[in-house]
């Protein structure tokens, strides 16, 4: 038997593991889509803004643009570069990133990848060409941070590894405390008990244990001077059974051990029985 728990205990960790990583795998996904969107967006506004300073060579304009939009957008990273490739302005890291060769470019010609920084920090970095009357004339790349998704990702960490404990905790109480499957049906009964004792049993109907039929409550209700002459299976005034008995006519308490034609009744009664014996004596 605690083979069994603990099997079920470890496919159910799996389960409720792999439930988590799914729940967790949309909402990165979702992060990291909703990070792009931002980027591409961004990206396209800025580029607008900066063109006509970078053909009058304007730095100063151009550094205000990207010192403002990395306030405004939260990018860790802005640069521009002209069309020799050489670095007009930038603000933030003081590292530009180059395009990776895993890039993809959207439909709004805005290349995207995930990369980076020398400290380490994990970015998304999004590049897209300037230009002016179809003539490139130089190159805005800009860096958002990719902490979102990697607090997720924490997220699922701490919840398998806490829920890995628990587990290591439960598999360890089981081998040293084999009664510990006992205490939620204990805990089960002490509530129903507790929430039972309300009722006013003065005016209350009782079901039978046996048959489910319902009684009014007393002492004198299951009282009898010769329980053997009950009348536990009665003749049927029809043959539908409706109706009501006929009588004293039917088979008595006391010879369904003579009727092997019913040994299967009394089967049902005596383990009916043990069972009530059995809840009652929890």
């Amino acid at each position: 038997m605690r083979l069994r728990n603990l099997i079920i205990s470890v496919v159910g960790w799996g389960v409720f593991l792999g439930i988590v990583y799914s729940i967790t795998a949309v909402r990165i996904d979702h992060a990291k889509d909703k990070i792009r969107d931002s980027g591409i967006e961004t990206i396209q506004e800025l580029s607008k803004l900066v063109r006509l300073p970078l053909l009058d060579s304007n730095t100063q304009i151009i550094h205000a643009l990207l010192v403002y939009a990395a306030k405004t957008a939260g990018m860790v990273h802005a640069s521009v570069v002209d069309h020799r490739n050489e670095i007009v302005t930038l603000t933030g890291a003081e590292h530009v990133m180059p395009v990776s060769d895993a890039a993809s470019k959207s439909g709004n010609q805005v290349l995207f990848w995930e990369g980076e920084l020398p400290d380490r920090r994990k970015i998304f970095n999004f590049a897209s060409d300037l230009t002016y009357a179809g003539t490139k004339i130089g190159r805005l790349h800009i860096a958002l941070s990719a902490e979102e998704p990697l607090r997720i990702r924490s997220q699922f960490t701490v919840v398998a590894v806490s829920s890995f404990l628990v587990l290591l905790l439960l598999i360890v109480a089981i081998s040293y405390y084999p009664g510990i499957w006992e205490i939620p049906a204990t805990l089960t009964n002490i509530y129903r008990r507790d929430h039972g004792s309300d009722v006013a049993l003065e005016n209350s109907l009782i079901n039978c244990p046996l048959c489910g039929t319902q009684k009014p409550f007393s002492r004198e209700l299951f009282k009898r001077s010769n329980s053997g002459r009950l009348l536990i299976i009665k003749a049927s005034l029809n043959k539908s059974g409706a109706g009501g008995g006929a009588g004293a006519k039917g088979i008595h308490l006391s010879d369904l051990a003579k009727r092997d034609d019913l040994s299967w009744f009394k089967r049902k009664i005596m383990l009916r029985c043990a069972e009530i014996i059995t809840k009652l004596a929890a």
